[in-house]
């Protein structure tokens, strides 16, 4: 009678622990929504000589204390790219809510007169599998600006 009943204990522990892990895992697939939003882009300097400051002014809205990656890059219509260094966060900078961010650079020397793109591509993690194997990412922000000749 007690091997019989340690025997059920054991299987119930165990089943129990692989039901739970099993839990914990569709828990942390089913995590997907967004923790940012992006609901205005502003292009502060449409027209930027090379060398001169390009000036962007984002609306950002932090709905979830998630950690962030977004990778920066710059471009020009004649095939020169510029990779900015990335913005990382384990929390949002300044809390949750509606903030407003302005960030400037330098556009490169090397960039030729016409359109230009600025790309932030963003990735989130909110739990321990979307920070390893599966981050949370949505459209890139892309900001259009022209490149005039000094």
């Amino acid at each position: 009678m007690a091997v019989r009943f340690f025997g059920y204990a054991c299987l119930g522990i165990i089943s129990a622990a692989i039901l739970s892990t099993a839990g914990i895992l569709a828990w942390f697939i089913a995590d997907r929504g967004l923790p940012v939003e992006v609901p205005e882009t502003t292009v502060l300097t449409p027209t930027v000589k090379p060398g001169g400051r390009l000036c962007i002014r984002q609306r950002v809205n932090y709905l979830r204390d998630c950690r962030g990656n977004v990778d920066r890059a710059m471009f020009d219509a004649h095939t020169h790219r510029v990779i900015l260094p990335p913005v990382k966060y384990e929390r949002p900078p300044q809390g949750l809510g509606l903030r407003v961010i302005t960030t400037c650079f330098t556009v490169p020397e090397e960039f030729e007169p016409g359109a230009g793109e600025y790309h932030a591509a963003p990735e989130y993690a909110c739990n321990p599998l979307q920070r390893y194997y599966w981050p949370i990412t949505r459209a890139q922000n892309v900001a259009r600006f022209q490149i005039v000749p000094r």
